[in-house]
């Protein structure tokens, strides 16, 4: 379901929409078309919103198929201007908007999607900025800063922008690959908090021979999640906490679309057992266990994440926190710019102030050296 914010935004964004293709098109309504002109103008005119009951479903809904309508009318005439390069954007833009907010029912009618598109676009003044969440209740608007630090130095040695709605564990190995690129070093070992642990960074690290330092998510149930099961995957059985054992198993797709096997569990037995109602999620069947196509790299580092050696490694994790906080402390968390683009540089700018900082203190504030260590870097 979409929060009521994001409702409000919907028409928000549909009405400005309008507004801004039917200016880049220079309000050129063909004279066989001029009833089309009455409905659209006063979009050209003013910038509220419609005077409506909002509190009532029904106006709401009538308001919205009344967006939709001149939407579409003002595509249509878009079409006409297809070689203007600012009608085009726009025109898509306001593409973009149907597409991810838009359903049409059974009806014919057109209705407020369900869900959030992870894509969904949300400022015109910013076409760029996305949402971002921390959880389901806590949500925010605009860009997200990735940081990457050398642990023994603590110097940044890559700050980028990326797309708010997109997981953390996505800009693991760009963020390597540019620190590789620009510096002219390998990359052994990186550190990351349970988002960059995903299992396909966990096996592209090692392809590439890089050490990754994560947790791996704690179930929220231990005694009924997954790793409490005893499975033999060659001999095609699974075994439950509480004993009671499966041969039975079906090929299904994981999200990457890789074949796997799942393992599943009668309902009649599921339903005698104590832990039923923590187990068993589904109204018709019992439990069933998916695997993971790299089941093993999972085990693996569960196995690792109990040791010493990886307590150890993962205490360097704090460092980078404090220098994220440190960044915010000199305005990054405020953007003072509009496009992704001009985001960076504030973040570069941000980071270099808090590196020459951190370079003054490693040699003790004497200016003679820090200057030769720039001018070292500079040379390399």
């Amino acid at each position: 379901m979409k929060g009521a914010g994001e409702v409000q935004d919907t028409y928000t964004l549909l009405r400005k929409g309008i507004k801004k293709l039917l200016r880049a098109m220079g309000f050129d309504v063909p004279s066989k078309r001029r009833g089309l002109q009455t409905n659209l103008e006063r979009y050209l005119d003013s910038d509220k919103k419609a005077e409506i009951d909002w509190s009532d479903p029904k106006a709401r809904a009538e308001q919205l198929k009344v967006l939709v309508r001149d939407a579409d009318a003002a595509l249509d005439l878009a079409v006409e201007h297809a070689d203007d390069e600012e009608v085009r954007l726009v025109g898509w833009l306001l593409t973009k908007i149907l597409g991810d907010d838009i359903e049409i029912g059974e009806d014919g009618e057109a209705k407020l999607g369900q869900g959030v598109a992870r894509d969904r676009m949300i400022s015109w003044t910013d076409p760029e900025m996305r949402h971002g969440r921390k959880s389901a209740s806590q949500r925010w608007d605009g860009d997200k800063v990735q940081v990457a630090e050398e642990p023994e130095t603590e110097l940044i040695t890559e700050i980028e922008v990326v797309d708010a709605s997109a997981g953390d564990g996505a800009s693991l190995l760009p963020m390597v690959q540019s620190v590789e690129e620009h510096l002219e070093v390998k990359v052994e070992h990186a550190t990351g908090d349970m988002a960059y642990g995903s299992v396909d960074n966990r096996v592209k690290c090692a392809e590439q021979g890089i050490d990754l330092v994560s947790p791996v998510a704690a179930p929220g149930d231990p005694e009924v999640a997954k790793s409490a099961f005893e499975i033999d995957e060659i001999a095609g059985r699974a075994t439950c906490p509480q004993g009671q054992t499966t041969t039975v198993s079906r090929e299904v797709k994981d999200d990457a679309g890789w074949k796997v096997k799942q393992f599943i569990f009668e309902r009649e037995v599921c339903v005698a057992c104590p832990l039923f109602q923590r187990c068993v999620k589904s109204k018709t069947s019992g439990r069933t266990v998916t695997l993971n196509f790299h089941e093993e790299v999972i085990n693996e580092a569960r196995e690792r994440q109990a040791t010493e050696e990886f307590k150890e490694k993962y205490k360097e994790r704090p460092k980078v926190e404090r220098k994220i906080a440190e960044l915010v402390r000199h305005g990054l968390r405020q953007a003072r710019y509009i496009g992704r683009k001009k985001k960076r540089l504030q973040a570069l700018w941000t980071a270099a102030l808090v590196n020459m900082k951190r370079l003054f203190k490693l040699f003790g504030g004497d200016v003679q050296k820090v200057r030769a260590a720039l001018i070292a870097v500079q040379r390399t």
